[in-house]
């Protein structure tokens, strides 16, 4: 929900990559296909989403919002592909700087936004400073870092960092803060953000569906489809039905993983578990009363049974988390062993803390079935080593701005779904108020200006082994995306790494071509 670099890149910074991914766009940049099917269909997606609470991603954390707009109706200079490579989208080529301060973007030429502009440097800049702006509302602007953006030539952006980061491409490319905008539409993207990718908005039906048509102008390749309908249920019974129903060609995330017995063995479907960033955490506000007790978080961490709400919230399909990353992550460390499941080591650490008596505490949750599975096993755990948990569940624009925004709340349970997001804990104010923020955000700058990437990578673990010892938030288990479509729908994305469902090469009959394959688009 809320909230890098994917090659080694040498001193030129991945030139011959970027020229070698440039080449597999090109080969997918016509509007045929093979095995085009006619007359081309709607794809109707069943989603347990909540309903976006706008369409502008600039202005609102929500991942529904980013699963139907970002990389499918508005697009980045680079984008993160399926196989986790960072691929040149609205900018050609780009160059980094031997010390990975400056970028100098070369913009795609022939590219028209949905309405018929034309894409220039110029909106690029704009797009880019309205990050930053004072007035910026985007979400993770925070995290930006970025000291200047102008044109450099005719066809050519430079954006100067405030200071060196091995983090801002993979920034760039995965986070909303990318989005490349017309500023002649600026006042309509709550309803209709215009942008330069495959598909452009049709219209929304309030709490029930947001509907994308093919667009025409798209400079690349045409997705198979007329247009694709995301449809939103609350219900995971209606939903399976749905599909079964053929209302829908697809679930986007089975919410109840239980639920896959309905569809692994019937033939008519595929089941594909794909890797994701997201983080499930049992999120401590570091400031309530008893939580501001390094010690007392601990407890909490041993009192939890990881392997327990797996199974009970993800079907057994999760993997423990130890800490603030994943596997796709080049800092990855596997710390899930530090608080093994022990009921007597958390209670010696409550009486340690002088919570032997225990405290109440009030848990915040978000209307997500994830979060739901998971609050009986918490209130159950914690109330075996004293913690009175009583449990509200939110609507999601309540729960941003209550929770997320202003960090009023005790605990809740949410998937952190941003990728490489460490610098969360490095941010001033951040919902959880960590302590150590400033400490940390030294170390993430220091380790963001070794010289090598190994430097980087070793500084990051460093924070990651911190906040774990500090017990910051109980990560709960790393979320796998589960996708049940029917079988003649190709081009769907084989893992989750970002927060869209980017759907450029999707269809309904037929097949991809080899150069989408080769970037984790499944046949």
């Amino acid at each position: 929900m809320i909230g890098g670099r994917p090659w080694k890149r040498s001193p030129v910074r991945g030139v011959t990559a970027v020229a070698a991914v440039g080449l597999l766009l090109a080969a997918c940049s016509s509007g045929g296909s093979p095995g085009k099917a006619q007359p081309l269909k709607t794809l109707t997606i069943g989603s347990s989403n909540v309903f976006p609470p706008t369409l502008d991603p600039t202005a609102n954390a929500s991942q529904a919002i980013d699963e139907v707009i970002d990389y499918n109706v508005l697009q980045h200079l680079v984008q993160l592909a399926p196989n986790g490579t960072i691929v040149p989208i609205l900018a050609s080529s780009w160059k980094v700087s031997s010390n990975n301060q400056v970028f100098t973007f070369t913009i795609r030429k022939r590219v028209r936004f949905s309405n018929g502009d034309i894409l220039t440097p110029a909106d690029v800049v704009f797009s880019l400073r309205r990050v930053f702006a004072p007035s910026s509302t985007y979400p993770y602007a925070k995290v930006f870092d970025v000291a200047s953006v102008a044109t450099v030539a005719t066809d050519q952006v430079q954006v100067t960092l405030a200071s060196p980061s091995w983090e801002w491409l993979y920034d760039l490319a995965a986070y909303s803060n990318g989005v490349i905008l017309d500023p002649r539409t600026i006042s309509s993207m709550a309803t209709d953000p215009v942008g330069t990718g495959p598909f452009k908005v049709a219209g929304e039906v309030t709490n029930y569906s947001v509907s994308l048509t093919r667009n025409g102008r798209y400079w690349g390749y045409l997705p198979q489809v007329a247009g694709v309908t995301f449809r939103y249920f609350t219900n995971p019974n209606d939903l399976n039905a749905a599909l079964q129903s053929g209302q829908v060609q697809m679930i986007d995330n089975l919410s109840t993983p239980q639920d896959l017995g309905l569809f692994k063995s019937n033939s008519a479907y595929r089941v594909t578990a794909g890797l994701t960033n997201g983080k499930v955490q049992l999120t401590l506000n570091n400031a309530y009363g008893p939580l501001q007790n390094k010690v007392v978080r601990q407890a909490i961490a041993y009192a939890t049974d990881k392997a327990a709400i797996i199974k009970a919230a993800s079907g057994g399909y999760g993997i423990p988390a130890g800490s603030d990353t994943v596997p796709a992550d080049p800092y990855y460390l596997n710390l899930s062993g530090t608080y093994p499941y022990d009921v007597a080591k958390a209670k010696a650490l409550m009486r340690q803390a002088g919570y032997g008596s225990g405290f109440p505490l009030a848990l915040t949750l978000p209307p997500y079935f994830y979060a739901q599975l998971a609050a009986p096993l918490i209130v159950s755990e914690l109330g075996a080593i004293g913690i009175r948990v009583t449990v509200s569940t939110i609507d999601f624009p309540l729960w941003i701005s209550q929770v997320f925004e202003g960090g009023a709340f005790q605990a809740t349970i949410i998937d952190h779904a941003e990728g490489r997001d460490i610098g969360n804990y490095g941010t001033p104010g951040y919902y959880w108020h960590y302590a150590q923020t400033a400490q940390v955000a030294a170390e993430l700058r220091a380790a963001n200006a070794a010289p090598t990437e190994a430097g980087w990578i070793a500084g990051y673990r460093q924070v990651l082994r911190q906040i774990t010892a500090d017990a910051v938030n109980d990560w709960l288990y790393i979320i796998p995306n589960l996708t049940v479509a029917r079988k003649d729908v190709v081009g769907l994305p084989s893992t989750a790494y970002t927060e869209s469902l980017d759907l450029a090469y999707v269809g309904l009959g037929g097949s991809i071509p080899a150069a989408a394959r080769s970037l984790g688009f499944s046949s």
